[in-house]
């Protein structure tokens, strides 16, 4: 009988805590989204100086920071950087539309501030905005041919932060805002270290977090069972993080399929991060360190990570030699209290306290519209959260926008011969630049155009020709052996690259009797031309019909100026413009 007296007093004493509320307080909560800050600057501006600087092989210390020195010295402070000034975006908007943003105000907020200093995915899905599509389009694969890279899991730490102690919640809105910019398993590592960083207000043992937040991945998720291998691997070789390295790094890079392999790589970067949480042993510095050595994009994955410890550690976790630095011996807190913008437009710079503050203050409106409670005890707040809370996106339409409908016949397939002024790639040429898209997705013909193909691997071709640094004027179109006629011309880019791959501008034009090029009269574009030629605004894999009143001809074409970004001549060792065109449709008059 006392024997199960006491088993069961066990067992109250074990209701009793599994009951017990979770409570933080403001100061404790201040503490660690101060941490947060703290730590993804510090990740963030120090990481830099080794971001895709080793990739066959880790890197070897020591390992200096003297751009980092260089780039605070010229703003007194804390600078932005793409790794948190999406996320300041992100609290600027949220003060603004409230905590339930919808994708139509993120993309409103992105397109306005969003102007430069953004690449890969990131990238792509402003171009596509600007094209006209509303997320979660812009993240989609069949559009944005990044949709496997790192970029969601740099950006959106905020939304975890600003969730205490809620990693399922956090979770959801993780997967909701990386599909922003991304797709399928690329939104994965977001999630986790979403999940991490709502439970590490509460639990500190790495370990654990990891293995918690896995969870929230379906079990047959990629990203999933590279965690469980990064924790085998960390459990096989404790004291060896250059061995867990090269098995992460010949899986995920060496023999990655083309289609997704990068440097840049979503699950690669991700799980650098992961080794770099588990080899770190919770110290910031270390976790730094190792993480610049792993290498590939390492100053975002620095950034997120000693971002998570600094939740977990608080402000007292962030090493002050980095916050303060000795170089700057007038700093009295740390970074200088200075935020400066130098990356996006009309947005402000901050003091890092009142940013710390001002997330606070959402915090404690998501704690309470998720079910949580605030009371105060001895003047200062304690909240109860809700452990339980979950993420239901706001309502809102699946907008894009609706292009005019074809009719008639596509007369492509039919023509005789395809015009263009460059016929084949020159792949020296090519090999010789500064390329994201992956091999797979190209071709090296222009025959591809009238295959009837508009995207996925083989489909785009490159009109690269010799090298030249002359602008030039690309055009394609088709020749028929007996008259057409027209009034609808659908031209659709490929995946384009950083430096080039679209027009300037572009028209139709058409052979007349007499055997001259005259331009289509009266055409209409939709959707609407981009308003500036810089790669921001470009959309990969766009389409644009061009509708005019209807001509009878032998032959039809698109003619324009090819864009050229003189500030990528350095990576592109001077190469000659050029079109990135998967088809080009010419539709058969009603």
């Amino acid at each position: 009988m006392k024997r199960l007296s006491l088993i069961s007093l066990c067992l109250l004493l074990l209701a009793s805590c599994a009951q017990k509320p979770l409570e933080i307080t403001r100061t404790q909560l201040k503490d660690k989204i101060a941490g947060a800050w703290l730590g993804q600057m510090v990740g963030n501006i120090y990481g830099l100086e080794y971001e895709n600087k080793f990739v066959d092989q880790p890197g070897e210390g020591p390992f200096v920071f003297n751009k980092a020195i260089t780039k605070m010295a010229a703003v007194d402070g804390a600078f932005s950087d793409d790794d948190t000034d999406v996320e300041y975006l992100y609290l600027l908007m949220m003060e603004k539309y409230g905590i339930d943003i919808t994708y139509q105000q993120v993309k409103e907020g992105w397109m306005y501030h969003i102007r430069d200093r953004v690449w890969l995915a990131n990238r792509a899905a402003l171009g596509l905005m600007h094209y006209g599509f509303t997320p979660p389009y812009t993240g989609k694969k069949e559009y944005n041919p990044h949709w496997f890279q790192i970029d969601p899991q740099l950006i959106n730490e905020i939304w975890s932060y600003t969730a205490p102690g809620m990693p399922k919640y956090a979770a959801g809105i993780s997967d909701w805002a990386a599909r922003i910019t991304s797709d399928d398993w690329a939104v994965s590592p977001t999630v986790v270290y979403g999940a991490m960083y709502s439970e590490a207000f509460f639990e500190s043992d790495i370990p654990t977090l990891i293995r918690h937040a896995k969870a929230y991945l379906p079990k047959e998720d990629r990203f999933r069972h590279i965690i469980d291998e990064c924790l085998d691997l960390w459990q096989k070789y404790p004291d060896d993080w250059k061995a867990s390295r090269k098995v992460i790094a010949d899986e995920l890079y060496v023999n990655e399929p083309d289609i997704t392999k990068s440097i840049w790589n979503a699950d690669l970067n991700g799980a650098m991060g992961i080794l770099s949480l588990l080899y770190g042993d919770g110290d910031i510095e270390k976790t730094l360190l190792i993480g610049c050595a792993l290498g590939f994009d390492c100053d975002n994955q620095t950034a997120t990570i000693c971002g998570l410890l600094g939740v977990i550690n608080g402000v007292g976790g962030v090493p002050l030699d980095r916050a303060m630095p000795a170089a700057f011996p007038h700093w009295t807190k740390p970074f200088n209290d200075r935020y400066i913008n130098v990356t996006r437009y009309d947005m402000p710079d901050a003091s890092i306290e009142d940013i710390i503050e001002r997330t606070v203050v959402l915090a404690e409106k998501i704690i309470l519209a998720r079910g949580g409670s605030v009371r105060e005890e001895n003047g200062e707040k304690i909240y109860t959260i809700n452990p339980k809370a979950t993420f239901k996106p706001a309502k809102e339409s699946a907008a894009t926008f609706t292009l005019p409908e074809k009719h008639g016949r596509n007369l492509a397939a039919d023509a005789t011969e395809i015009l263009a002024l460059t016929r084949e790639t020159d792949r020296a040429t090519l090999d010789s630049c500064w390329l994201t898209i992956p091999v797979s997705y190209r071709a090296y013909t222009v025959d591809v155009i009238n295959d009837g193909v508009v995207g996925g691997p083989g489909a785009a071709f490159y009109s690269l020709g010799g090298k030249s640094n002359a602008p030039k004027q690309d055009y394609f179109g088709y020749r028929w052996d007996k008259p057409v006629t027209t009034d609808m011309v659908s031209f659709h880019y490929g995946p384009l690259e950083e430096f080039g791959g679209w027009y300037s501008n572009l028209h139709v034009e058409y052979l007349d009797p007499d055997g001259n090029w005259q331009p289509v009269k009266d055409a209409t574009v939709t959707p609407d031309w981009p308003y500036c030629d810089e790669v921001f605004f470009q959309p990969h894999n766009g389409e644009f019909i061009f509708t005019f009143p209807k001509v009878t001809t032998t032959a039809i074409r698109v003619i324009g100026d090819d864009a050229v970004l003189i500030h990528w001549n350095k990576y592109t060792k001077d190469v000659s413009a050029f079109i990135s065109i998967t088809e080009l449709e010419v539709y058969e008059a009603k």
